[in-house]
């Protein structure tokens, strides 16, 4: 369970979020969208941990762990696929070879563990965070667009594994303008955000 309370966040003495309250219950997905500029990503970030708010709190019920994707994902560009996620597994000591090649597979990336990040498509950096987001089989998930740059065939299988993941427990929270059918029908709750704020739930 993730409580937050009357968040908001300032910066340069700008009121980016204010007023947010959430409850993101595990087993739950959640869309938050909102025209550009209305804070989902800035909301993400907050929820990651990668800021802190300025006033108000965030209440885990036990201790979070992360799978990620934020605005455009940073890779090593001059690294191989297979690099980019052994060098995530590395600090989880717990991931091994064997999970890394799964992810690749899964993601139909086998082929190109190793190419330089930089040669891949959009579509393939896309599905290499997707790939990092899920591999460290965390308790949260914390996708921004998501669906962004995949084929029919790769918006069906995250769906798949997004609706995996609700089964299993994990809370998922997606930042996207929610104008696309395909993942419409995961969410529990729809959050419409407006100027720094959540308008509508």
């Amino acid at each position: 369970m993730i409580t937050v309370h009357n968040a908001s966040f300032h910066l340069n003495n700008m009121e980016i979020l204010h007023s947010i309250y959430l409850n993101l219950h595990p087993g739950s997905a959640h869309l938050l969208t909102g025209h550009n500029g209305c804070g989902k990503t800035m909301l993400l970030r907050l929820l990651a941990g990668l800021i802190r708010p300025t006033s108000g709190e965030i209440v885990f019920s036990k201790r979070p762990s992360y799978g990620v994707i934020i605005e455009n994902p940073s890779f090593l560009m001059h690294e191989s696929a297979y690099y980019n996620l052994k060098f995530l597994a590395d600090i989880n000591r717990k991931i091994g070879k064997q999970t890394i090649d799964a992810y690749l597979k899964h993601f139909g990336l086998y082929d190109k563990r190793n190419k330089k990040v930089k040669a891949l498509s959009l579509g393939m950096r896309q599905r290499l965070a997707l790939a990092q987001a899920f591999m460290e089989n965390p308790n949260i998930l914390l996708l921004d667009e998501p669906f962004n740059a995949l084929d029919k065939q790769y918006r069906a299988l995250l769906l798949e594994d997004l609706f995996s993941a609700k089964e299993s427990g994990k809370t998922i929270v997606i930042a996207s303008h929610g104008d696309t059918e395909a993942d419409s029908n995961i969410y529990d709750q729809i959050h419409i955000m407006e100027n720094g704020t959540i308008v509508q739930n």
